[in-house]
């Protein structure tokens, strides 16, 4: 004998299907988060390319045919980097971080950073300084707006000034 199935449990069937299917994978945001891995190994890649004198954009990455791009623009151009120590990972919520101590020369400094791991491909390692001004790119371009209004008004003022 075979089973009927009824419109509701029809119904039904079809609601739950999607989310019993996307159980187990991330969504939103963490779907764009490299493993601690491939982070890793990004940000070595990254760095052991600075230290070298190579040029380190867009840089492929060697255990898989991943691009990877780099935003740090606190680099100075010529300043070297002599070594570095990955200090570990940071956790929390958001992005992989990594704490990492550099030694450069030209000039001599020693500084501990912070790099943010972003992205499946391209995978993005951003220099904390960077990262936070992409996060707050909206915030600065509300600014950058209320400026330009406030430059505006004090425009038309002087305006209606010089006519009196």
């Amino acid at each position: 004998m075979t089973r009927r199935w009824s419109i509701v449990e029809l119904a039904l069937a079809a609601l739950l299907l999607p989310c019993v299917a996307a159980c187990g994978r991330p969504s939103g945001y963490e779907r764009y988060v490299p493993s601690a891995e491939r982070a890793q190994e990004a940000l070595d890649q990254v760095l052991a390319a600075w230290k070298s004198g190579e040029t380190v954009e867009p840089l492929t990455l060697k255990s898989a045919p991943i691009t990877v791009r780099v935003a740090d623009s606190t680099r100075r151009p010529g300043q070297r980097l002599v070594a570095y120590d990955l200090l570990g990972e940071v956790s929390g919520e958001g992005p992989r971080t990594f704490v990492v101590r550099l030694n450069l020369d030209d000039p001599s400094d020693e500084q501990e950073v912070r790099y943010y791991l972003v992205g499946i491909d391209p995978l993005w390692v951003f220099r904390q300084e960077d990262y936070d001004a992409v996060a707050h790119w909206d915030a600065c371009a509300g600014a950058e707006e209320g400026a330009r209004e406030t430059e505006r008004r004090k425009d038309g003022e002087r305006g209606r000034e010089s006519t009196r």
